[in-house]
């Protein structure tokens, strides 16, 4: 045998006996498992891929992906202080939800049933960033919901009040043609008045911002809700706020069409019903 010859062929390049000849290796394509495993490995690379690539183009606006492009980087707390509240017809379905309660309680059950703002909506809004970058609250947008409506020919309310315009403060007409938030210059107990301060506002985390928004009327009966424009880290949105879902209602009042409810309260300090004349 030449000592150049390899395991099972001869001298010459031939086959030995009883060696198996190489029969070959199917395509990859006739088989079936090997075919389904190559395509599940390239799909789940080219996904992992994009999410990766995604996430290195993103880098310094996260904050916009991490809570969703219909979310803005900001939390949003907002309170209706608005007084009176309203309604077109006695709120006779509230008789059962005061009756029992004390005044205060009686009081809260009608601010919170409230139909609508009587002339003014006194709306506060507490905006902070959900993490340290800076949010830019560039601007606050009035939109009408639908057109302007004439009051109704009467209204019932809780009476009137008042209270100080506190700091960072815009007022709104709806009965203008385009409706805006003007900065107005805030009430301050003591001492002058302080500047009035405009937009726009950084918010973040550690840095939040309170705005109160006096929406009036004094011809309509007014739907609308708030946009609030901001941009961070180079992207820009609006938030729209409204009232849980649906438009703030705002409803011009006037003189004789006003009627006032009242609370009675009995002996024991607790309400046993609403009233139709004025306290």
């Amino acid at each position: 045998m030449n000592a150049n010859s390899s395991d099972g062929e001869s001298g010459d390049g031939e086959p030995q006996a009883g060696a198996e000849p190489d029969k070959g290796k199917k395509p990859f394509w006739k088989r079936p498992l090997t075919w389904a495993l190559t395509v599940l490995v390239g799909a789940l690379a080219t996904v992992l891929g994009g999410a990766l690539q995604d996430v290195f183009k993103t880098t310094g606006s996260k904050v916009v992906h991490e809570f969703g492009k219909e979310q803005a980087p900001f939390t949003v707390a907002s309170e209706d202080n608005s007084c009176p509240p309203v309604w077109t017809h006695f709120p006779d379905k509230l008789q059962k939800s005061v009756i029992g309660k004390t005044e205060d309680e009686g009081r809260t059950i009608l601010m919170k049933n409230r139909e609508a703002d009587g002339g003014a909506t006194e709306l506060t809004v507490t905006l902070q960033g959900r993490t340290q970058s800076a949010v830019v609250i560039t601007g606050v947008r009035v939109v009408m919901s639908g057109p302007p409506q004439p009051p109704p020919a009467s209204a019932f309310g809780t009476g009137g009040c008042g209270a100080a315009v506190p700091t960072r403060s815009f007022a709104i007409d709806l009965d203008s043609k385009s409706p805006t938030a003007k900065a107005v210059t805030p009430d301050e107990p003591s001492g002058p008045s302080p500047a009035i301060v405009n937009f726009p506002y950084k918010i973040s985390t550690t840095d939040p911002e309170v705005f109160h928004f006096s929406v009036q009327t004094a011809a309509c009966d007014c739907t609308w809700y708030l946009e609030i424009e901001w941009n961070s880290n180079g992207k820009a949105g609006a938030y729209r706020l409204d009232n849980g879902g649906k438009p703030f209602r705002t409803l011009a009042l006037k003189g004789n069409t006003w009627k006032p409810v009242g609370l009675y309260v009995g002996q024991d300090g607790t309400v046993t019903g609403l009233s139709r004349t004025s306290y």
